[in-house]
């Protein structure tokens, strides 16, 4: 190790010191020679810096010391291609292409040049080309992949990265697209087929396992993937995604301490963001710990302030304390990052409803039926809220409206039966009732929920009793 370490250091040095001697030549206007090493590393030092035009200049100058060298001829047409100027870059790749017609570069390159240019089955045909040429072919079919992939032909895609993998089992790029074109395809049971056997021969590969997890994620298999993403931190243990990931399924089966940890065990390995930030404030909510939410959701603000979600999370934990007046002020942050979305409208209509502003309550609600039609729930606060301002028969036509939307919804058949009951449609109460038992006996408790003086009525208890019996 320490023998490659000085050996990496001499080298940095030696390329150092040649782009300083080329930068002196310029200042003195001189011509020094160059062998064809330090013309490389002056050219890659003008790449790193992403300036193409002074790279492009010492090639040419080193062409001119080393006019056989074919390295400058595949840097040429590289550069040329990174400034726009592909037809000459092709040109110069014929030139190299008589020279040499067995160095796999020409070949890589000129695909990549067609792949820019969207001449896919071209690109195709030039990587083709290269790979029996390569030594390492694995890059070159993770080029061709990505051609299929702006092809729009994601199962050819998914095969050469299987292919490049093959060649190499550490490939992480292309470990990572096979996990994005399994996703885009839905091919869910395929990649966790294929993950498998590539687990058995390859036990410690941690961007398998970690793949792996996400997939049974994904297909709600909780408990096996997060057996998963404990293979992948035994494996690596400062990998911050997985630990983050495994956060996520914690906290999807409920287990929000422990996602909490496993949250916070991102900030070891790097700097906190916002998103995780917020996800920690979701689960101190749910634990009830409203306090900390809110300052985990306000620390995500801080880190971005267009984070919608934190903006609504601390309103939403100001209503749970019932400060609605407090919470208005951070949804109405939300809404100026966004005035479109349904989820701030209607908790921006629950704070003006609690504080008897039913007017500004009904717009916000309205706006929520605009936006979301298929929320179930707005029909029934929105119709709640009528009810409580004397508007029963506005408030049945909006439930009807809501009925519409979701006939199969006993939730809301269940409060129009209370409707009706309350304002003395004692029939049409009872044969609401019959449909919403139809659809779902279990849900009859929501109807005592809301008026539980319906509980002294026993026709209704007999009929619920009826349908359970069914």
């Amino acid at each position: 190790m320490e023998e490659d370490f000085q050996g990496s250091k001499h080298e940095n040095n030696e390329a150092r010191h040649s782009v300083e001697r080329y930068e002196e030549m310029l200042r003195n206007k001189d011509a020094y020679f160059f062998d064809v090493d330090a013309f490389l590393n002056i050219i890659d030092n003008y790449i790193e810096k992403n300036d193409p035009v002074k790279a492009l200049e010492v090639v040419e100058f080193a062409q001119s010391q080393h006019p056989a060298s074919i390295e400058f001829l595949l840097r040429q047409a590289q550069l040329l291609a990174m400034v726009d100027r592909s037809d000459e870059a092709l040109g110069i790749l014929e030139k190299a292409e008589i020279l040499m017609p067995t160095e796999a570069d020409i070949y890589m390159i000129r695909g990549s040049i067609y792949s820019h240019q969207q001449r896919f089955e071209e690109a195709v045909a030039s990587f083709n080309q290269a790979i029996p040429l390569a030594d390492e072919p694995d890059l070159l079919y993770l080029n061709l992949a990505y051609v299929y992939e702006s092809w729009g032909d994601y199962d050819k895609a998914i095969d050469n990265l299987k292919h490049c993998l093959k060649h190499n089992p550490t490939n992480e790029l292309a470990m990572y697209e096979l996990a994005f074109c399994f996703e885009f395809t839905e091919r869910f049971q395929d990649s966790i087929s294929y993950y498998e056997k590539f687990i058995d021969l390859h036990p410690y590969s941690y961007g398998a396992w970690y793949n792996l997890g996400n997939v049974l994620n994904r297909l709600d298999r909780f408990d096996d993937a997060i057996s998963a993403y404990d293979f992948c931190l035994a494996i690596k243990d400062d990998f911050a995604a997985a630990y983050f990931n495994k956060g996520n399924t914690l906290a999807n089966i409920e287990r929000y301490a422990d996602a909490i940890e496993c949250f916070k065990k991102t900030f070891e390995f790097e700097a906190p963001d916002s998103l995780t930030y917020y996800s920690i404030g979701e689960c101190y909510e749910q634990l009830n710990d409203m306090h900390r939410s809110r300052d985990y959701y306000k620390k995500a603000t801080k880190l971005d302030p267009t984070h919608l979600e934190s903006w609504l999370g601390i309103g939403i934990t100001l209503q749970n304390e019932e400060r609605w007046f407090e919470a208005l002020h951070y949804l109405r942050k939300a809404m100026e990052i966004d005035s479109e979305n349904p989820e701030v409208w209607f908790a921006i209509g629950d704070a003006e409803y609690h504080m008897d502003n039913f007017v500004a309550a009904e717009t916000a609600y309205r706006k929520v039926i605009e936006l979301d039609a298929d929320n179930k729930e707005i029909w029934l606060e929105y119709s709640h809220l009528l009810m409580v301002d004397a508007r029963p028969e506005d408030a049945i036509a909006i439930l009807e409206t809501g009925i519409s939307q979701h006939p199969e919804d006993a939730e809301l058949l269940y409060r129009m039966a209370c409707y009706h009951y309350s304002t003395g449609q004692i029939n049409e109460a009872y044969q609401t009732l019959e449909n919403a038992l139809d659809k779902n006996p279990d849900q009859a408790h929501t109807m005592f929920e809301y008026s539980p003086s319906l509980e002294n009525d026993r026709h209704i208890l007999e009929l619920i009793e009826l349908y359970k019996q069914r």
